[in-house]
């Protein structure tokens, strides 16, 4: 992907510390045709704010955001990881047509860097202290506590604009009780495989039928990639997972399961035997809302043509605003999705669905 951002939004408290003017001046001049906004705040931009949804992936081409991260907590979770830690990024340069980022600078969401990744960084490595080691194994790793550092970006795309994903990468390298996870849908391979994770940074490929994908994973890596890009990164010393996410219901009787299987005959036939020997994945299926179908149907309607089933989607019960397919059917569908994963991937546990 080949980034040429035309404006730069820089929180001005930024030029109050050597450090981080520094780390933001070197951003900057990789894309010296851009014209820099001082800000006052990252989230409070009103052009943002305003944008038409009609130009959602122009403003993501068009807009890079630089800031500073202020809350550094660290929030409990307990699925993909144990903790979502205080995160070094917001927005992404990808739009697919699903995701649940919260779109508080408008539309689009463009991507955020936060430049104080040392004052992240160092929260996590007090934090895990803090705990001390892990007793016993849980669902989220067996001997480490995990953090999930990627749960408002793609730290994959980030590595193209700044060295923040490398940091911690490094950082999480030498913590005595954590690992650090994140989900991805870009092939980095080049960037990644520069450093020593020391199998202590956990990369989570989300993967989706390729007849899906090109419909609603919108400037994403091929599946295709992202899996042969799981061999090369176990090499590297990452653990490797994937998730099956979000499982989409879409045309006429078992279409959407064949699509699957097909996709997992593809994996199997791709990964190696050591690959294989580590992998564990996620799945769960999609949620949705009024409001994300609303704004989607203004730039990528034939998405909507595979999210959105009224007839078998209801309101979430702990978020009535947001959609989920029917209870009873859902369950159904999920037993048999994991019967039938477990039949074409037996050395593929489920670590989490829902």
């Amino acid at each position: 992907m080949r980034l040429d951002f035309k404006k730069i939004y820089l929180q001005q408290a930024i030029n109050e510390d050597l450090f981080w003017r520094t780390r933001a001046t070197d951003i900057i001049a990789r894309f010296p045709e851009a014209e820099v906004v001082p800000v006052k705040s990252h989230w409070q931009i009103d052009e943002l704010a305003g944008a038409d949804p009609a130009t959602w992936m122009q403003t993501k081409r068009d807009v890079l955001v630089l800031g500073i991260k202020s809350g550094l907590t660290h929030t409990l979770n307990g699925r993909s990881a144990n903790y979502i830690a205080a995160s070094s990024s917001n927005g992404c340069l990808s739009a697919c047509q699903y995701c649940y980022v919260a779109r508080r600078k408008g539309g689009a969401n463009p991507l955020t860097i936060f430049i104080n990744i040392e004052e992240v960084a160092g929260s996590i490595r007090r934090h895990q202290r803090k705990l001390g080691a892990k007793l016993a194994p849980d669902g989220c790793d067996a001997r480490f506590w995990t953090y999930d550092i990627g749960c408002n970006a793609d730290l994959s795309l980030d590595a193209m604009v700044c060295d923040n994903p490398g940091y911690l990468v490094r950082e999480f390298a030498t913590m005595e009780y954590a690992k650090a996870t994140f989900a991805t849908k870009t092939v980095n391979d080049d960037y990644w495989t520069q450093f020593e994770p020391r199998e202590r940074t956990r990369i989570r490929y989300s993967v989706m039928p390729n007849k899906l994908a090109r419909y609603v994973d919108i400037g994403t890596s091929p599946i295709s990639e992202r899996i042969a890009s799981v061999n090369k990164l176990v090499e590297a010393g990452y653990e490797v997972h994937l998730n099956f996410s979000p499982v989409i219901i879409y045309g006429e009787g078992d279409e959407w399961r064949e699509d699957w299987k097909e996709l997992w005959r593809e994996i199997d036939d791709t990964l190696t035997a050591k690959a294989k020997a580590q992998m564990q994945c996620e799945l769960f299926f999609l949620t949705h809302s009024q409001a994300l179908h609303d704004i989607n149907m203004q730039w990528n309607p034939k998405g909507e043509t595979y999210l959105w089933q009224p007839e078998i989607q209801v309101a979430k019960k702990s978020a009535p605003d947001l959609l989920v397919y029917e209870y009873e059917m859902r369950r159904g569908e999920l037993a048999r999705f994991e019967r039938e994963l477990a039949a074409h991937l037996p050395y593929c546990a489920v670590r989490y669905s829902f």
